[in-house]
C-alpha cells in the first residue's frame, strides 16, 4: 500500500498535486487486512480522505474477485469512468473491470419488439422518441439506456422497453441469444472488479437466499461505498410490496402477450374490478397521510377485499396457456396473490405492515423491523471479507450504532478517519438567536425571513432543504419572486436536470427536501450554503421508525436516543458533506431550529459537527462570506 499510495506512487504522474495522505493510507491498509483475514471492516472516512483509491488499491493487490457496491449512480459512474481507468493506466494494465446495472437499465429486445409492434403513442415521450430508440437499438453495443437518457426517454417509456424480474423470460426467451443483460453479466463474470449498486447487490442476496438463482457473478470480497444507505436498501430488498401499479402492469402486459380469448378477458376484468375495490379501500385508510402503519383493525378491514383480489389473480393464472409468455404471466399473477397474503400477516417485533400513497396509486408493504438477521443468513455466514465505508457512519465517532443496525459481529474491525480539511477555517454553523418552534404556526414565515437574510449574505449559491413538502412549498412560494437569483424547486424538473442547472446558472438557489442532498456533488463556489429548516428527525409516526423504536423500548432502551437521534445526526453530517468537497471549498451550514442550542440533545449534534465554529450572529455570517470575497 505504501508503494501504491505513498510518495513514490506511479499515480503521481497521472494526478496533479498527488501526495501521500495518512488517512488514506491507514484506510487502505485496514482494507488490505480485511481482504487477507476475512474479518469485516467498518470505516468512516471523511470527505477528502481519498477513500475510493484506498479501497480500490487494496482490492487491486488482493488478487480477489471484488464487488464494489455504491449507493448512487453518481459514484458508480465516478468509479467506473474515473478511478478504475486511472488505476489501469498507472498501475495495472492487465486489470479487468466491468459495470453491472439493474435490469431497468438495459433494453429488452423482446419487449421492445412487442412495443414497437403495438406502440402506445399516448404514452409520455413515445411519439417523438420511438424512432430514435429504433436507430439506437440497431447500433448499441451494450443496450445500456443511459446512453440515450433524456430528450424524451421518460420513465413510462423505459418501463415499456425493459423487463423487470417478473417480466423477464430468462432462458425461455426466444431472443435470449441477443440479450443485453446476459452479455453484461458475461463481462462481469470475466472481470476482476465489478461495480454495481446496493439495490442490485441486495436483490442478488435475496435471490440466492430464496434459491431463485443469482444476479451477480460469484465473488470473494465486497466493498460497500456509501454504506450509510445500506439499511434502507436492505429493508426494501427483504420486504414484500404489492402496488396498484404492479397489478396494472400485469394487466397491460396480459393484453399484449396473452391470447385474446373471452375467458382471459373476463378473468382480467374481474381482477381489475377487485383491484379497484381493494386499493380504493387502501386509499381511504391513507386519507391525506403519505404513510400509515396497518394495525390489526386495518388488516381486518382489508381481509375480504384482499382475499377477493387474490382469488381473481389465481383464477386468471389458472386460465392462461402453456407457452412461454402466458406461463410467465401466470407466475406473476400467483406471485402477486402470495405477496398480498404475506402483507396481511406481519409478525410482531419482526415485521411491520404499512401502506403509502404514490401519485394516484397505493402500495402495501411488509418490511422487516431489523435487517441484521437477513444479512447474517444471506451474506455474513458465507463471506467475511467485507468493507463498509462512508463519510457518515459514526454519529459521534462511534461506529457501534451502524454495526448493530446491520447485524455485524462485535469483533468487526473499526476505523474513523478524520477530515484532512481545516474545518474550523472553512465552515461556519449558524443557528438563529430566536426562532419559533417547528410546531408553531408562524414557523415557516420565520424560516422564509431567515432564508432571505442568509441568501443576501451568501449571494445565493445555496441549497435550502426542508424536512417536509409542505414547508418546502410554503417557503419557496413566499421567496421565489422576491429573490434576485435563479430559483429552482424540486419537482419542476428531474433531479439531475435541476442539479446541472444549479451548477450552470450560478448564482442559483435550489429549494428541495432534505433527501435531495444524498449523493449530490457540487464542488467549488456554486454551492456555498446549505440551509436546513429544522433538525432532520424522522417522523415519529413513520411505520418503520415506530416499529424500530418500539423494539428498542421493549428491551429497555430509548427509541429517541438510540434510533431517532443518531440517524438525525448522520443526516445533518451528510448536509455538511455537500458543502466541503475539496480543500478549497468554504461554506455555511445554517440550521433554523433553535432546539440545536436550547435542548440537551442539541449538544450531541454540536459535538458531531466539531470543530466547526457556531454563531448566532448574522453579522458574523456576513463577515464569513466577506472573507471569502477577499481570498
Amino acid at each position: 500500500m505504501q508503494y501504491l499510495l505513498g510518495s513514490e506512487s506511479p499515480l503521481a504522474e497521472w494526478i496533479d498535486g498527488f501526495g501521500p495522505r495518512p488517512g488514506q493510507l491507514a484506510m487502505a491498509e485496514a482494507c488490505a487486512r480485511t481482504f487477507g483475514q476475512g474479518v469485516p471492516l467498518a470505516v468512516e472516512a471523511a470527505t477528502g480522505t481519498g477513500k475510493t483509491l484506498a479501497y480500490l488499491g487494496a482490492a487491486l493487490i488482493s488478487g480477489l474477485k471484488v464487488i464494489i457496491s455504491t449507493g448512487t449512480k453518481t459514484l458508480q459512474d465516478q468509479v467506473a469512468t474515473g478511478e478504475l481507468p486511472l488505476l489501469q493506466k498507472a498501475l495495472a494494465p492487465q486489470l479487468r473491470f466491468a459495470v453491472l446495472k439493474g435490469r431497468s437499465n438495459y433494453l429488452c429486445r423482446r419487449r421492445f419488439k412487442a412495443f414497437t409492434a403495438q406502440p402506445d403513442l399516448e404514452l409520455p415521450g413515445a411519439a417523438g422518441t420511438l424512432e430514435r430508440l429504433r436507430r439506437w437499438a440497431e447500433t448499441t453495443g451494450d443496450g445500456d439506456l443511459d446512453e440515450v437518457r433524456g430528450a424524451g426517454l421518460t420513465a413510462a417509456l423505459v418501463s415499456e422497453v425493459t423487463a423487470n424480474g417478473e417480466q423477464c423470460l430468462a432462458g425461455r426467451c426466444p431472443l435470449k441469444q441477443d440479450c443485453f443483460l446476459t452479455e453484461a453479466r458475461r463481462r462481469a463474470a470475466e472481470a476482476d472488479l465489478v461495480v454495481v449498486n446496493h439495490h442490485l447487490f441486495m436483490a442478488d442476496l435475496r435471490l440466492k437466499a430464496e434459491g431463485h438463482g443469482e444476479a451477480l457473478p460469484r465473488y470473494q470480497a465486497v466493498v460497500f461505498d456509501e454504506a450509510h444507505m445500506l439499511p434502507e436498501v436492505a429493508t426494501q430488498a427483504f420486504g414484500v410490496s404489492v402496488s396498484s401499479r404492479r397489478l396494472r402492469t400485469l394487466l397491460r402486459d396480459l393484453t399484449r402477450e396473452a391470447a385474446n380469448t373471452k375467458a382471459i378477458n373476463l378473468a382480467a376484468l374481474a381482477c381489475q374490478k377487485a383491484a379497484e375495490d381493494f386499493f380504493g379501500r387502501v386509499g381511504r385508510l391513507l386519507g391525506h397521510s403519505g404513510r400509515v402503519g396497518l394495525t390489526p383493525a386495518h388488516l381486518e378491514a382489508l381481509t375480504d377485499p384482499g382475499r377477493a383480489l387474490a382469488d381473481t389473480l389465481e383464477a386468471l393464472a389458472a386460465g392462461l396457456g402453456d407457452n412461454e409468455e402466458e406461463e410467465a404471466l401466470a407466475t406473476r399473477a400467483v406471485g402477486l396473490a402470495m405477496d398480498l397474503q404475506a402483507v396481511a400477516r406481519p409478525v410482531a417485533g419482526q415485521s411491520v405492515a404499512w401502506a403509502e400513497g404514490r401519485g394516484r396509486g397505493a402500495i402495501l408493504h411488509l418490511s422487516p423491523v431489523e435487517v441484521g438477521p437477513h444479512l447474517q443468513h444471506a451474506l455474513y455466514q458465507h463471506e467475511g471479507r467485507l468493507v463498509f465505508t462512508s463519510a457518515t457512519l459514526a454519529p459521534e465517532g462511534d461506529l457501534s450504532p451502524f454495526i448493530d443496525r446491520l447485524g455485524l459481529e462485535q469483533d468487526t474491525h473499526r476505523l474513523v478517519v478524520d477530515s484532512p480539511f481545516d474545518l474550523a477555517a472553512s465552515a461556519l454553523l449558524y443557528v438563529p438567536p430566536k426562532m419559533p418552534l417547528p410546531s408553531a404556526p408562524n414557523f415557516t414565515e420565520a424560516v422564509a425571513r431567515q432564508v432571505e437574510a442568509l441568501l443576501a449574505r451568501s449571494g445565493g449559491r445555496a441549497f435550502v432543504l426542508f424536512t417536509s413538502r409542505r414547508n418546502l412549498e410554503a417557503v419557496s412560494r413566499d421567496l421565489a419572486d422576491r429573490l434576485d437569483y435563479h430559483c429552482l424547486v424540486q419537482g419542476q424538473a428531474p433531479r439531475m436536470e435541476l442539479l446541472e442547472r444549479f451548477k450552470a446558472e450560478s448564482p442559483s438557489v435550489l429549494f428541495a427536501t432534505a433527501s435531495f442532498w444524498q449523493g449530490v456533488d457540487v464542488p467549488g463556489p456554486a454551492l456555498s450554503a446549505v440551509i436546513v429548516d429544522k433538525l432532520p428527525f424522522a417522523p415519529p409516526d413513520d411505520p418503520l421508525v415506530a416499529a424500530r423504536c418500539a423494539k428498542v423500548e421493549a428491551g429497555g432502551g430509548s427509541g429517541f436516543a438510540h434510533v431517532m437521534l443518531p440517524e438525525a445526526i448522520l443526516d445533518l453530517k451528510q448536509g455538511l458533506g455537500r458543502l466541503l468537497r475539496t480543500s478549497a471549498d468554504r461554506g455555511l451550514l445554517a440550521v433554523l431550529d433553535a432546539r440545536l442550542v436550547t435542548k440537551g440533545y442539541g449538544r450531541r449534534f454540536l459535538k458531531a459537527l466539531k470543530p466547526i465554529p457556531l454563531t448566532q450572529s448574522m453579522d458574523e455570517v456576513a463577515a464569513f462570506f466577506a472573507a471569502e470575497d477577499r481570498r
